[in-house]
């Protein structure tokens, strides 16, 4: 079985960047304080100009004329909100940008005065800590809860946790890295410093034998239906497509889609996904005459769960045509997991992908696969992945690699990111002039819902000859809205800043 990344090098323009700032909260936003005392109806006066929200008040009920100070420089507007009312007479309501108090009836004294905000947001940076560098891709998770986000190559992040899961855990575990844990309440509404310490393993109190592959993948093989789901679930997830031109990004578009998962247990029953909304750019130039477009995107990227469709490498009827190797012993998410490298026995073209397969040893479930395709395979990608080359070009697959990770939750092991990236050089025949094309597709599932769940009807499928691009149709100041989303790395931020956030295309179900 193959997993086909199509797409179509087609002649026209390329697609300009444009990028917006995801909107974490009006409520956690951080408010600057006075110094000097200060007028109440002064100071909302200028948090309205300085975050945009506007307050809506009968002067009598809040005391607008009074002046107050504070011991700090720097508060959360929710928890000065709090400072400037009497909870027990005064109630307030956000709705959007517009912040409503209002007066209490007696018989809603024994209510909170202040609404509680759905959300719990946490945000900060994750690094090293033993040379302060970034560590990117790392698992923000709830324990023992479907929900998460992940760090960017930078090592930010930012979650939006329910407030009903204010007394739960939140995980940080990254490959290689001990896992750092921090309670919901304690890291709310804040930014946070996460530093991780490396894990080394003394590879003398390796069992060999325990490690060998033939082990390992028996146990794999032997556990596959008890390890991985055999119901239906929902999966909420954050999908991002980037497009570079050599040093130059040329498309950025983004979405949230809905995947229903299928059983483990069939194969014959496929992953459907559902688009909801998604952002691009709209800005178009001409450049080189060349456009790059990526073709059934989001359908594509389910089919890199190679446990819910039996790639060859992880397939019992294919593993004689490869080698194995035990690499080493690592932690993944916390747990302990054998690394397993993999190559074709033959070069032949049906024996495309060579990589590592990481190997949890407590369960032996499959919870991370790198692969790439070979020199050979690329060769055999470039019939199967170019549908049409311009006049005078041609198009050659350089590099194709993908990473998939699962998680577990709650006994059982569940997809929770996938990435998908490629190389493709330009050749112009005429101008004898090479240009690299750089493509990324990601996903990241935030939450997983079980239960009953209803199929998706036809025409709300996203199919594999769609262009996910061309999904995206109208606008909506509100995009991220509740979404846990992979925070823009600072380089992508950079090559954005200068566009009209005013382009963005918003397209909503």
């Amino acid at each position: 079985m193959r997993i086909y990344a199509a797409l179509a090098v087609l002649m026209v323009m390329l697609v300009k960047v444009s990028f917006a700032q995801q909107n974490i909260g009006l409520l956690s936003s951080e408010v600057r304080l006075p110094l000097t005392p200060v007028v109440k109806a002064d100071l909302l006066d200028s948090i309205e100009k300085r975050l945009g929200i506007h307050f809506s008040y009968n002067p009598e009920w809040i005391g607008a004329t009074d002046t107050v100070s504070f011991s700090t420089e720097k508060v959360v507007l929710l928890d000065l909100l709090s400072q400037l009312t009497d909870s027990s007479t005064t109630g307030f309501h956000l709705l959007d940008n517009q912040l409503v108090f209002y007066p209490l009836k007696s018989d809603d004294v024994s209510r909170p005065a202040i609404p509680v905000d759905p959300f719990v947001v946490v945000g900060g940076m994750v690094t090293d800590a033993k040379d302060k560098s970034p560590v990117p891709y790392c698992n923000i998770a709830v324990t023992g809860k479907g929900l998460g986000a992940m760090s960017n190559n930078d090592g930010k992040f930012l979650i939006k946790i329910p407030a009903s899961c204010i007394n739960d855990t939140l995980r940080f575990s990254c490959m290689g890295y001990m896992p750092y844990f921090i309670p919901v309440a304690e890291a709310k509404d804040s930014q946070l410093a996460v530093t991780l310490s490396k894990k080394i393993f003394n590879l003398k109190t390796i069992d060999v034998v325990h490690y060998q592959p033939s082990v390992l993948l028996q146990k794999y093989f032997d556990n596959v239906r008890k390890n991985y789901e055999n119901e239906y679930n929902l999966f909420t997830t954050f999908y991002r497509e980037i497009v570079r031109e050599d040093n130059d990004f040329t498309d950025v578009s983004e979405a949230v889609l809905h995947v229903l998962k299928a059983p483990y247990s069939s194969v014959v029953r496929e992953d459907m996904v559902k688009f909801l909304k998604g952002r691009k750019s709209s800005n178009v130039r001409p450049f080189n005459d060349i456009r790059f477009k990526l073709r059934g995107g989001p359908y594509y990227i389910t089919k890199l769960d190679v446990v819910k469709n039996e790639e060859s490498f992880i397939n019992p009827d294919f593993i004689s045509l490869f080698n194995y190797s035990f690499e080493r012993k690592t932690l993944l998410a916390g747990r302990e997991t054998a690394i397993v490298a993999f190559s074709p026995v033959y070069n032949l073209r049906e024996l495309l992908y060579e990589g590592l397969l990481y190997f949890d040893i407590e369960t032996g479930a499959l919870a991370r696969a790198e692969f790439n395709y070979t020199r050979q395979g690329l060769k055999e990608a470039r019939r199967l992945m170019i549908e049409k080359e311009p006049r005078n070009h041609k198009a050659i697959p350089a590099e194709l690699s993908y990473v998939v990770e699962y998680t577990f939750v709650q006994g059982k092991w569940y997809l929770l990111s996938a990435q998908s990236s490629m190389e493709i050089k330009i050749i112009d025949r005429e101008k004898r002039q090479k240009t690299n094309f750089y493509s990324t597709a990601e996903m990241l599932v935030t939450s997983i819902e079980k239960g009953d769940l209803l199929h998706f009807s036809r025409k709300e499928i996203f199919r594999p000859g769609e262009f996910f691009t061309e999904k995206i149709t109208s606008y909506d100041e509100q995009f991220w809205s509740d979404y846990n989303v992979i925070e823009p790395e600072e380089d992508l931020q950079k090559a954005v800043k200068n566009f009209d956030d005013h382009n963005l295309i918003i397209s909503t179900d």
